[in-house]
């Protein structure tokens, strides 16, 4: 299967790996931190968001944000160079109405999905994540044998957005944890103990969650930090998608405070 793919980062350039390694022939757009690897695995590189998408297949994209994919598929021209039959798989966490901007907008024949992940780098190179999927049936098969090269678990959640929908609520849900984990953890360290054992303790108990166990190989304050960039973004869409739908989320307002944008 031909493959075009934007986004070179330690994840997507995970993912380029596992789908060369199974067989597919995969262009990348030639920038990012892991276009050496991506060229040593077997990728072939070019510099032109519409050239890549042209030859596609498959067009993977996994970028940081809705303006990154902006620039790649509307103003780099991505989305009008694809051809009929071709799916665009989108690995962005965003608002779900810019998934369902680039399903308008799309030319005749081509299916767009949003393919959202949750797992790191080390679970992409084990084929181990998770990935909630909107989008037509069809165009998610087809998209499966690249998918399912560095996923183990596929969901279909409904249809184009959804999938942004689903992964806003993990990660909101995530930074929710992260938030009472931390704070925990510091009312734990004023009273004496570490905080390394602490968290290794309490995940063997009733407060487990995937948010505290990151708490045991990393101080508070540094894991904060490694992940503050992405729940910044991630909180605050989520929030701003659920009031738009007449949602009340007076219960988060905590954590919107906690993970405010303070530049």
């Amino acid at each position: 299967m031909r493959i075009g793919w934007v986004g070179l980062g330690s994840i997507g350039t995970g993912m380029v790996e596992r789908a060369l390694a199974a067989g597919h022939e995969v262009c990348v757009y030639a920038r990012g931190q892991g276009l050496e690897a991506a060229k040593a695995a077997g990728a072939t590189a070019v510099r032109d968001y519409a050239a890549v998408a042209a030859q596609s297949e498959l067009l993977g994209i996994c970028v940081f944000n809705d303006a990154q994919l902006r620039e790649v598929m509307f103003e780099g021209g991505a989305l009008a160079a694809l051809k009929p039959g071709a799916v665009v798989v989108s690995h962005t966490t965003g608002s779900p109405d810019m998934v369902r901007e680039l399903g308008a907008k799309a030319p005749a024949g081509v299916s767009v999905i949003d393919a959202t992940f949750s797992g790191g780098p080390d679970d992409v190179a084990a084929g181990r994540l998770a990935i909630m999927v909107g989008g037509e049936a069809g165009a998610v098969e087809r998209a499966r044998p690249l998918i399912s090269t560095y996923a183990d678990r596929i969901h279909l959640v409904g249809p184009l957005g959804h999938g942004q929908t689903v992964k806003l609520l993990n990660n909101l849900l995530f930074a929710a944890n992260l938030q009472n984990a931390a704070e925990i953890l510091r009312v734990a360290e004023k009273q004496g103990l570490d905080t390394a054992t602490c968290a290794r303790i309490l995940q063997d108990c009733s407060g487990a969650s995937y948010a505290s166990a990151l708490f045991q190989r990393a101080p508070v304050e540094a894991m904060l930090r490694a992940t503050w960039s992405y729940l910044v973004k991630d909180v605050a869409t989520a929030l701003d998608t659920a009031r738009r739908s007449g949602i009340d989320t007076a219960a988060f307002a905590a954590t919107e405070a906690y993970f405010a944008d303070r530049d």
